[in-house]
């Protein structure tokens, strides 16, 4: 009787197989019945299709590297056409499961049924077109119907970016291809390509510009264009395009949506139309509603800042004077009523619109920004009862937000690039608060994209090498082989993704180019264990003219750190006389450091950069780092008069070492003041909400002028809201927080602080208030974690753990929550 019951249970269970669809097996793309397809003819007026590019400063000699007496014009420049592009198809059988894969470049979206398919904008993620391309899922099971019409919108993106910069960085015009898998529930398959069957129109968007916006003609909709029952007999044949590349893969990242609102503070009369202000500087859009008669022209124009008079916006700062143009986004109206409208194919940096062609005054309801951005999980958060400590850690987090657009780039505005230095220095801030696990490793495969790729600067002491990356990690403006200071991010961005999210893929993916790099450097770059040279610590207060600290110092420090990363990565990897090797030249490196650059008669190694970042990158000999703190304390103090003289290296190492070794008062006076240069000069004295790429004394000036007001690298520093304020700080021996550190600070005058951090182990909690001559510590540690904690400016008779006496000021926790008490 068992054995007839097993075999009927068989029987069904190989019947059911039958029937249903394997769905590891649907996952796999086969993309050999697909064509590549697009539509090259344009029916666009040159008005619309074309927009002025006006070099706003002469080009440079590549020979003397100086201005040419070239004189500037404005010259046309045409953009590809957006084109649409569709296929009806019947379904006749119950769906198990259906799937479309697409990579459409620049950009796409998909749409079925005459709806946009998912919410993902700016899609698929920006890589080096030529090398390799994302295409990305959509699960349509419950989309499709019996009649069905799909349909593909293109635009350029940065693939057929031909308008800013140069047309050089253009990789082609807009193509698609695609893959509809569907699983019937009676066990056959069918699939739907894109080939020669599908047809395409020009589309209502008559300009897009990753750069310089988008123009829109809402006359030209076509209404139900992917639905089933649209009749496409006035649309042409598609062409059958050339493959951008032979290495099609899955986007891992995570996509770029509309995040939150951003709602208009105020609305201001200007010299043409109106101002809206956004009421923070940010990186997205702005929907708008309006009600105005056909053919009205609403003229959009993006900028951080305002002229002097108000009247106009001063688009300076996002970079017309390389990208040619201001940003720039046009609505035509259709003219039937109440009309909403938003870009797709490009985004812009922002605080400030001028807006021109409304017939009377707009209303703030009439208008929402997006924050947009790659959809990474917020995993950290801080708050303190000091408002202006507050504000500087909120404007960090909105210049690294709004510099996530599936890279972490420069500034979202005027160059959008990958720049490596800038991707190190706000790596660990950037890791504390946001899960940017998959951001890292899409960025270290970049960089492999690029290695050997670029020549070196004429300038430059260092000879071109294939295994040398650019200083730019993805693209075609590439900006050169890197220099030995920005490409340091080719073994710590790996290194950092390992040790805050104990991530091993990363590190073994990458090997080889990490290998690589640092063989390129020890053969060809390293002097007896010195760098001499690089870009050094950029962007100091007032500028780059100012910088006081050599660039081959931070270009060692930045060597003998990634020599020691590489000795800890090879111990993962087993490599056991690699980490020899590397700690064995680190060695070197750290003797031939410090007898170049540590002065002994003044415990110093020559600046607040050099001395923050010597004692940051652990450069600085143990009996000696007391007083190199001591004499970073007096430069600062006593040298500057209270302020911070610090690039993005230095700025970013600096209140954490000025709390580690007792000087937390000079951080509490750094934090208070807001004269010139200080963060509080920027944020409160400015109202600025994003830190710009560099602070200037900017009230012997009434305009803002060129540079960037919204760059992440200047960000780095916040990671001191974390690591020393909070305390919670990486075991670099045991990654992914399996153990970690609580070393905070109590800064003087706070009178409270939260600090929370979402580790791959779960949720670490670093609460403190003070309470009478005592402060009130309470800390949550994770499950399958263990934290080490160390009050090592405090006596351990002055500690309480859980109302109980502690032997050490050092102490271990194992999963659990906890209360400290600390005497002061």
């Amino acid at each position: 009787m068992k054995s007839k019951l097993f075999l009927i249970s068989l029987l069904f269970f190989l019947g059911c197989n039958v029937k249903n669809f394997d769905q590891s097996e649907s996952r796999r793309i086969k993309w050999n019945q697909a064509k590549w397809i697009g539509y090259t003819k344009d029916n666009r007026l040159e008005k619309w299709s074309t927009r002025d590019f006006v070099r706003n400063q002469p080009p440079m000699d590549i020979n003397t590297w100086q201005p040419t007496k070239e004189e500037l014009k404005a010259v046309k420049r045409k953009a590809h056409p957006s084109v649409l592009l569709r296929k009806s198809f019947a379904v006749t059988k119950e769906i198990a499961f259906a799937e479309v894969a697409i990579c459409g470049l620049g950009l796409y979206e998909l749409h079925l049924n005459g709806n946009k398919v998912g919410d993902r904008v700016l899609d698929p993620a920006q890589t080096s077109y030529d090398k390799r391309a994302f295409f990305v899922r959509h699960n349509v099971t419950k989309l499709l119907k019996e009649k069905n019409g799909l349909g593909i919108m293109l635009g350029n993106g940065f693939y057929g970016q031909n308008i800013a910069f140069w047309p050089g960085l253009n990789y082609g015009k807009p193509r698609a291809i695609m893959v509809l898998n569907i699983n019937y529930k009676d066990g056959t398959k069918e699939q739907i390509v894109t080939d020669k069957s599908w047809k395409a129109h020009n589309s209502p968007i008559l300009f897009d510009n990753i750069f310089h916006g988008e123009t829109y003609d809402a006359r030209k909709e076509i209404q139900n264009w992917s639905a089933s029952s649209y009749q496409e007999t006035a649309w042409n044949s598609v062409e059958l395009m050339k493959a951008p590349t032979t290495n099609l893969i899955e986007q891992q990242l995570e996509p770029m949506r509309k995040v939150r609102k951003v709602l208009p503070v105020a609305i201001l009369p200007a010299e043409k139309g109106w101002i809206i202000d956004m009421g923070k500087n940010m990186t997205g859009w702005l929907q708008i509603q309006v009600q105005e008669k056909e053919g009205t022209e609403i003229k959009m124009r993006f900028s951080e800042h305002l002229m002097p008079d108000k009247k106009n916006i001063d688009p300076a700062s996002t970079g017309i004077h390389v990208t040619g143009n201001t940003q720039t986004d046009i609505y035509i109206c259709k003219g039937d009523g109440v009309e909403t409208w938003e870009p797709r194919f490009t985004y812009h940096g922002f605080q400030y619109v001028q807006i021109e062609g409304l017939q009377k005054k707009p209303t703030l309801d009439q208008f929402t920004g997006w924050l947009v951005r790659s959809d990474v999980e917020r995993i950290g958060t801080f708050k303190c009862s000091d408002a202006q400590i507050n504000k500087f850690y909120e404007t960090s987090m909105l210049t690294i937000e709004d510099n996530i657009q599936g890279l972490l780039s420069d500034c979202p505005h005027r160059e959008r690039c990958a720049w490596m230095g800038d991707a190190y220095v706000v790596a660990e801030a950037a890791s504390f608060n946001f899960n940017l696990q998959r951001l890292w490793q899409k960025t270290a495969d970049d960089m492999q994209t690029v290695l050997g790729v670029s020549k070196a600067h004429f300038k430059d002491p260092f000879p071109y090498d294939k295994r040398a990356p650019a200083n730019v990690s993805v693209g075609k403006r590439l900006n050169l082989q890197a220099r030995p200071d920005w490409g340091a991010a080719t073994v710590m961005i790996p290194y950092f993704s390992y040790v805050y999210y104990g991530d091993t893929t990363i590190v073994k993916k990458s090997w080889n180019m990490m290998e690589g790099w640092m063989a390129y450097l020890d053969e060809k770059v390293q002097e007896k264990g010195i760098i001499n040279g690089g870009y050094g610590d950029w962007c100091p207060p007032g500028g780059n003219p100012n910088m006081d600290t050599p660039p081959a110092l931070t270009s060692t420090a930045l060597y003998y750190q990634s020599l020691m990363a590489m000795q800890k990565m090879s111990i993962l990897l087993n490599k056991a006389e690699a980490a020899v090797e590397y700690r064995e030249k680190a060695q070197i490196v750290k003797d031939a450091f410090n007898d170049r650059f540590f002065k002994e008669n003044s415990n110093s190694y020559g600046s607040q950069t050099g001395n923050a970042f010597a004692l940051h990158t652990n450069l600085v000999d143990d009996f000696k780092k007391q007083l190199v703190a001591d004499n970073l304390s007096n430069l600062i103090m006593k040298d500057k008069e209270g302020h911070f003289t610090t690039g993005i290296f230095g700025h970013r190492a600096l209140y954490s070492v000025l709390n580690d070794y007792g000087h937390s008062e000079v951080t509490q006076h750094l934090w208070e003041i807001t004269d010139y240069p200080s963060l509080g000069f920027v944020t409160t004295a400015h109202n600025l909400t994003t830190w710009p790429e560099l602070i200037a004394n900017w009230d012997k000036s009434k305009r803002y002028y060129r540079n960037s007001f919204n760059h992440p690298m200047n960000s780095g520093f916040a990671a001191s809201f974390h690591e020393s304020l909070g305390g919670i700080r990486p075991d670099e021996n045991h990654p992914g927080f399996q153990k970690f550190y609580l070393k905070p600070t109590f800064l003087e005058g706070l009178e409270w602080c939260e600090v929370s951090y979402k580790a791959p182990q779960g949720k670490i909690e670093s609460n403190w208030k003070r309470k009478e001559n005592k402060v009130v510590w309470s800390v949550t540690i994770p499950e399958n974690s263990v934290a080490m904690v160390k009050l090592q400016m405090y006596n351990s008779k002055e500690i309480k753990l859980n109302n109980k006496k502690v032997k050490n000021n050092t102490f271990q926790l194992t999963s659990g929550k906890y209360v400290i008490i600390v005497k002061e």
